[in-house]
């Protein structure tokens, strides 16, 4: 089989995964469909509520009222949950998602109306069933509305789980009819990446094409919207799937695992099934679609605010660059960064405009002429990164997380990837202005391989604990941390 250019990939990406404006995943899906429904039900409670004039009434028998509307909230929720089996949570099969709410409201009517009817007399049975009553026709309208669109957002590409499967031949031919089983519900699987001859693995499978070899698996994810990732390869083939991994390592993906069947030596509950498919986790994407939007929304306003606030500082700081020397107040730098992919970051300038080294070859150090009087200030004090705001604001980076590196990072002959087998790793989160290796010391050059190890850890550190309250800490953190100067130059 001849080696597979980049350019062979656009063909099958036009063929198998059509553009679409938006887009959700069978996981999106579920999250905002049962999440209306929930929301629906809790609003006609409200409404009862608010109709009978609660709010005015003792606190305890109002507040009683108020706990028995969250709890039946709680028991939908819990009810509703569709089993492993139900990707799309049965709204793929109208009939069923209506009879499986019609049973839960026919169950769930009587056991609330009766007790209440019961303790509290008709009066409080009638408040009940005001938002109870309601509640049920429009969850079941909801089902009925979502469950008529769901075959035709399949269709139009705008739901569905889109998989690309990693090695081919006889271990992955049973995994493959197991997801031809799955398309009604919007499982589609990409393509193929194998490295064997077509004498070992067919160039089509299950109506599956190989669109290349597992090196050429970077190059197609980053340009083709894909949901997961999965290995059939035998977990005894250890050093391949370790090989996977690592030309992986900076995308964020989820890559799970499906052993030959001869294999399956673990407990049922060990594995994440898809439909009939038994999945081993090998990795997790390190933000999930809330955790990122949280964590964008909150980088949006925060930048945005600081933004504002130093708006006179970033002034005063431009005047005084314009006046210590000649060129211009910004300067642009290529980084490394979601992803692997290259982007421009924003500073101060605080080289002379001569010496500016826009490709980072040559690494500043303590005393380095081409440092400017005023832009030695900066460096110092940090100042110089503040324009990195205006990379947060436009998305190429995040207030917190990993430091951008330079492309092809390297310290004179000291290439970082070469140093630290999981360096990719750090790029499965956009780049920030500040991160955790930050606030403990580690700032300034690297000049050691024990040094980029060190920043490495504590880089995936981060990725594999981060919460919002990790980055209010650490940007509650810098402020001392760029006071003190440490390894500044």
């Amino acid at each position: 089989m001849r080696q597979t250019r980049q350019s062979d990939l656009l063909p099958g990406l036009e063929a198998v995964a059509p553009p679409a404006r938006l887009r959700l995943n069978p996981a999106q899906f579920l999250t905002l469909a049962r999440g209306g429904e929930v929301a629906l039900i809790a609003a006609c409670l409200l409404g009862a509520w608010l109709w009978a004039g609660m709010p005015h009434w003792p606190v305890w028998q109002g507040g009683s009222w108020v706990l028995a509307g969250a709890a039946l909230v709680w028991g939908w929720a819990r009810l509703t949950r569709p089993r492993p089996s139900q990707i799309l949570g049965a709204y793929d099969q109208p009939g069923q998602a209506l009879r499986h709410a019609r049973r839960l409201w026919l169950i769930a009517l009587p056991l609330t109306l009766g007790p209440v009817h019961a303790a509290l007399g008709p009066e409080a049975a009638l408040i009940a069933a005001t938002g109870l009553l309601p509640a049920a026709l429009l969850s079941l309208l909801w089902r009925a509305a979502l469950s008529s669109r769901v075959r035709r957002l399949i269709r139009q590409g705008r739901l569905g789980l889109r998989v690309v499967v990693a090695g081919g031949g006889r271990e992955a031919r049973e995994t493959l009819m197991e997801l031809a089983k799955l398309r009604r519900q919007g499982v589609q699987v990409l393509g193929i990446f194998d490295d064997r001859e077509p004498a070992r693995s067919p160039l089509v499978q299950q109506g599956v094409a190989k669109l290349g070899r597992i090196r050429d698996m970077p190059a197609f994810l980053r340009r083709t919207p894909f949901d997961l990732v999965i290995v059939t390869m035998p977990p005894s083939a250890e050093a391949r799937i370790g090989q996977i991994l690592s030309d992986l390592w900076a995308m964020p993906v989820d890559i799970r695992l499906a052993p030959v069947r001869s294999t399956l030596i673990y407990r049922p509950r060990t594995y994440r099934w898809l439909g009939g498919v038994a999945l081993l986790d090998l990795f997790d994407r390190p933000l999930r679609a809330a955790d990122a939007a949280l964590k964008r929304s909150f980088d949006l306003c925060l930048a945005a605010l600081i933004l504002m606030l130093l708006a006179p500082l970033f002034g005063l700081i431009a005047l005084a660059i314009r006046l210590d020397s000649p060129g211009p107040v910004f300067f642009r730098q290529a980084r490394e960064g979601y992803a692997s992919r290259p982007f421009h970051v924003w500073k101060f300038r605080s080289l002379h405009h001569a010496q500016s080294d826009p490709g980072a070859v040559v690494p500043v150090t303590a005393g380095d002429s081409r440092v400017t009087r005023l832009g030695r200030i900066l460096r110092k004090s940090s100042l110089d990164e503040l324009p990195q705001l205006f990379n947060v604001i436009e998305g190429s980076m995040s207030l917190v997380g990993p430091r951008p590196h330079a492309l092809g990072a390297r310290n004179r002959e000291m290439e970082f990837a070469a140093v630290v087998r999981s360096y990719a790793a750090r790029h499965r989160v956009k780049p920030g202005i500040t991160g955790l290796a930050q606030v403990q010391g580690l700032r300034g050059p690297v000049q050691t391989p024990d040094q980029i190890s060190r920043r490495v850890a504590l880089d995936l550190e981060y990725i594999d604990r981060w919460s919002l309250m990790l980055d209010l800490r650490i940007l509650a953190l810098t402020l001392p941390s760029v006071l003190r100067g440490e390894n500044a130059v």
